[in-house]
């Protein structure tokens, strides 16, 4: 539990019963892993721009539990990963259709970090519909999310920038094939960059995590008919911001996508990851 916020106030309670029955399309867990992200920090901080909720999204487990319309995919003792809100806990409930089988060779922690990563990133290149030799920015790649949209992207053959800020997380970018970098340090110097590096022409998209000048300079980065796409937290513009910078600007809120396409996060998202595990 958490009572202000701050870090230190972290404890650990004693979890209460559920008290309703399951619900007919849901899952208890008995919770063996759960993946923390920047979402949940700013949770506990009191600093989450959404309403108040229970920190803890990302989670593997072990299935106890099952509603009568729980669906085919799951059983009783199967080890699943997948979304459950308020997660930080010995168990959890959650809508089935957020849940996946994990595969016995990942293991639960592994499993419990990729489902906001790769969930994002498949959420966001499939509404940028990028292919080929298309040029895409993406922020803070040596990130969660950033060292999952590098694979993503060389997986679809685009031509990628990353943007980083330590020496090391430029080692650590090309060692992963990631050649041309950007300092994530500075807005400007990174935009200047990128266009070197692209020799004078555009970017046809980029992947934002970043806040206060990057988000103009990303958008100033790009070319005619460029998206960005923004997966940050803080900063986030308006529609009347983005339309008067003369962008297509779009946010990506996985914590609103998700229950509102649990069977779209099932088929498109946690399917593809687990298959590829």
């Amino acid at each position: 539990g958490y009572s202000s916020s701050e870090i230190p106030d972290l404890r650990v309670d004693a979890q209460r019963p559920f008290d309703a029955p399951l619900a007919a399309s849901e899952v208890e867990l008995q919770v063996c892993a759960v993946g923390l992200n920047f979402r949940d920090v700013l949770i506990v901080l009191d600093e989450y721009p959404g309403p108040r909720v229970d920190p803890g999204t990302d989670c593997s487990g072990v299935v106890r539990g099952l509603g009568a319309g729980g669906g085919g995919h799951l059983s009783i003792g199967a080890a699943s990963f997948g979304s459950a809100v308020g997660c930080l806990a010995s168990r959890a409930r959650a809508d089935s259709r957020l849940q996946v089988r994990k595969p016995s060779a990942t293991s639960f922690e592994q499993a419990s970090t990729l489902v906001s990563t790769w969930g994002t990133v498949h959420a966001g290149f499939e509404r940028l519909r990028l292919s080929g030799r298309r040029a895409l920015l993406v922020h803070a790649a040596a990130g969660g999310v950033g060292l999952a949209a590098t694979e993503y992207a060389h997986w679809l053959q685009l031509s990628l920038v990353g943007s980083a800020g330590a020496p090391w997380k430029h080692h650590t970018l090309r060692s992963l094939g990631c050649r041309r970098l950007v300092s994530s340090r500075h807005a400007g110097a990174s935009v200047v960059g990128l266009v070197g590096l692209l020799r004078g022409s555009r970017a046809h998209a980029a992947l934002n995590s970043l806040s206060a000048d990057f988000i103009a300079a990303s958008s100033a980065a790009l070319g005619e008919r460029g998206r960005l796409e923004e997966i940050g937290k803080r900063g986030v513009w308006s529609d009347g911001r983005a339309a008067a910078a003369g962008v297509a600007y779009a946010v990506l809120d996985m914590a609103t996508e998700v229950p509102s396409r649990p069977g779209w996060f099932l088929r498109r998202g946690l399917q593809v990851v687990a298959r590829r595990l």
